[in-house]
């Protein structure tokens, strides 16, 4: 273990020389005793060892403690006894679980057998709360794909789909560099490569961006405050880029300047805006959301009142997790609990609590999980989306500087039972023994969900006095598939080409790939980025990545048998049947909204299945679109369609979408 020697030399707690950091990580100063031993540096061993250390007081009651980390036992927990492992070439080897209790840790590589993985992975244990522990999986679940340079760095990533059916261009949003420009922005589109720049008179750097009904893109909040700035403060505007004009339009203010929003689709094609700051990265938090109508752009927003458990977990209320549900109801997601409101904006369910022994991280930034709607699938008979799934990929301990981020998934089933909402309680399960703080998530047309990128440790954030807050870049993507069985719902990708970090995005592109772009802390070296593989290329700038990639899931690669949508409708009216032309094999067919995401949150993602009416042989399919007594399960808008083919190994493959117009 000599890589971990100088991790151990330098200042690892911010602000702290090491001593106190390891009094404050027993297993931080162990793994730190044996990489000055020859012998660890030379083989792995199992060891059985009693540490005592003289812990601060405050923590299990500042008394001296002497821990055998052969037998010890969590006092929440029902553990099996497992040794450490320290692993010769593991340089991120200083992790802890930060449970409530200690639990036994393996230290070593997660990368399938090689040597340099220098990746924090967690051993599973076993506890009540229904955590499942991750069966290793062989396949490869998707590979990766280098696109091209674009002049943006996209911290925030819309699709435009009113540019064409078969188009695939974006509107990415960053800032103006050095205070002096008011082009912050640029649309990007992917087959043509082509890119323009966009003249931004506000400020609205960290917003909330949405794709509006219309199919427009709309941000709402945000502010950087540089100095010598040429542009006007955006925390407290509503704009709207109309690519048809090349232009962001502004037509009102919000109540409250919001740094951090959310915005999210609510009944009548509104907006909800939830969270965020007046202040950057501190509070306090905004008494109320606000409902703003786009279809009265001018016209100021509605108040509406924070529901009282979500206002209680949600702290500072930053990027919250906020979608509307298919009766229409909206869940408001806050770091740990959450609550679901009615139409009248009435608390109508509590989020039970996540389970402190089995998932004792937190979610909201800057502990940031990637939190999703899984894909919603269709009563057969009626057509209504009545069961749904919130799963929650990641997130870091409270406190974390440097910390291990979170090795777990929680997964809350969640259905209608007569008029109120049933859950199934809490699933925690282990992510293959990959840790996450701030990845992306992107549904897929099949459902499987994609876990991009992120860290292994430490928080979302920029850099404070020049000490990365997210450090050991991720270099492998998680697969996760919710209709595997416990245990075998993750899976690993290839090698990333390219790392992801804060401020960076993806988003479901119309190819069936997940387009991923920006990064604003991505050029750390030495421990902080880890022994990262040979094939990862570097971004030439330094911190910043101006590069796009794509993730192809190994079920769409080359050679994969994709069905062909030939010809399809235009424009779907909800509750009809619509006829679509097919080559290949077809078994379903979904609709995706439209991408807006920014700090691993995509704001109103949402993949549904269609009923398959009927499927001829001679290539025609007839499909039933969602039912007019949901209306909120899929708003009026643009969506991506795609068919869905033939299982394989990996998944169940699908084809290159089509941008179609939802209707009442």
């Amino acid at each position: 273990m000599p890589q971990l020697a100088p991790f151990c030399r330098r200042r690892i707690v911010r602000g702290k020389p090491l001593l106190l950091a390891l009094a404050a990580s027993p297993l931080l100063l162990l793994l730190c005793l044996a990489a000055s031993s020859p012998e660890a540096a030379r083989a792995s061993a199992e060891i059985d060892v009693d540490l005592h250390v003289d812990l601060p007081a405050g923590r299990r009651g500042g008394s001296s403690r002497t821990i055998n980390m052969q037998s010890l036992r969590g006092d929440d927990t029902e553990l099996e006894s497992k040794p450490v492992l320290i692993d010769s070439f593991s340089v991120a080897s200083m992790s802890t679980t930060y449970t409530a209790a200690n639990l036994p840790l393996r230290v070593g590589s997660s990368d399938g057998g090689g040597s340099n993985g220098r990746r924090l992975q967690q051993e599973p244990f076993k506890g009540r709360n229904h955590h499942h522990q991750q069966q290793q999986q062989q396949l490869v679940a998707a590979t990766f794909e280098t696109g091209f340079r674009v002049p943006v760095i996209s911290i925030a990533l819309t699709h435009l789909p009113k540019a064409g059916p078969n188009n695939r261009k974006y509107f990415m949003y960053w800032r103006a560099v050095g205070g002096k420009s008011t082009q912050s922005a640029a649309t990007v589109d992917i087959d043509t490569k082509k890119a323009d720049m966009i003249t931004t008179q506000l400020d609205q750097f960290c917003n909330g961006p949405i794709v509006l009904a219309d199919g427009n893109p709309a941000l709402f909040g945000g502010y950087d405050e540089p100095k010598n700035k040429v542009q006007a403060d955006g925390r407290k505007w509503i704009s709207v880029y109309d690519d048809s004009q090349k232009k962001l339009l502004s037509p009102t203010t919000m109540l409250y300047g919001r740094w951090y929003p959310t915005p999210c689709m609510a009944p009548g094609n509104k907006v909800l805006i939830v969270g965020g700051t007046s202040k950057m990265d501190s509070g306090p938090p905004l008494p109320v959301a606000e409902l703003w109508d786009p279809a009265k752009p001018t016209s100021k927003p509605a108040q509406v009142p924070l529901p009282p458990t979500f206002k209680k977990m949600a702290g500072n209320n930053w990027y919250p997790f906020v979608v509307m549900l298919p009766r229409g109801e909206i869940l408001w997601w806050g770091d740990r609990g959450g609550s679901i409101t009615d139409a009248n904006w009435n608390e109508i369910y509590k989020f039970p609590v996540l389970p402190n022994n089995t998932f004792p991280y937190r979610t909201m930034y800057p502990y940031t999980s990637s939190i999703v709607l899984s894909a919603l699938k269709p009563d057969p008979k009626t057509g209504e989306y009545n069961t749904f799934s919130v799963i929650i990929f990641g997130g870091a301990p409270d406190g974390s500087k440097g910390a291990p981020a979170s090795p777990a998934s929680a997964r809350l089933d969640m259905s209608y039972c007569g008029n109120n909402i049933c859950d199934k309680g809490w699933v925690i399960e282990d992510m293959a023994g990959q840790r996450r703080v701030m990845p992306t998530t992107t549904v897929l047309p099949n459902g499987k969900i994609l876990v991009h990128a992120g860290a292994q440790a430490g928080t979302a954030g920029w850099k404070s006095h020049s000490n990365y807050k997210g450090i050991l870049p991720a270099y492998r993507d998680l697969m996760y598939n919710p209709y595997a069985p416990l245990g075998k719902r993750f899976s690993l990708s290839a090698t990333l080409g390219i790392i992801r970090m804060y401020h960076s995005t993806s988003c479901l592109d119309l190819s069936g790939k997940v387009i991923s772009a920006g990064c604003e802390t991505c050029g750390m070296t030495g421990a902080d980025a880890g022994d990262l593989p040979a094939t990862v290329s570097r971004s030439p700038d330094g911190d910043v990545d101006f590069r796009i990639s794509f993730a192809v899931p190994t079920e769409i690669g080359p050679g994969a048998p994709r069905p062909v949508i030939m010809s399809n409708p235009q424009i779907i009216k909800r509750g009809s049947v619509f006829t679509i032309l097919y080559t290949g094999t077809v078994t379903g067919a979904t609709l995706a909204a439209p991408c807006a995401n920014t700090h691993s949150i995509n704001m109103n993602q949402r993949v549904l299945f269609l009923n398959l009416v009927s499927v001829s042989s001679s290539g025609v399919a007839q499909v039933q679109a969602p039912p007019l007594s949901q209306p909120a399960a899929a708003h009026a808008g643009y969506y991506q369609l795609f068919l869905l083919g033939t299982q394989t190994a990996t998944g169940q493959t699908y084809s290159q979408g089509v941008w179609v117009k939802l209707v009442d």
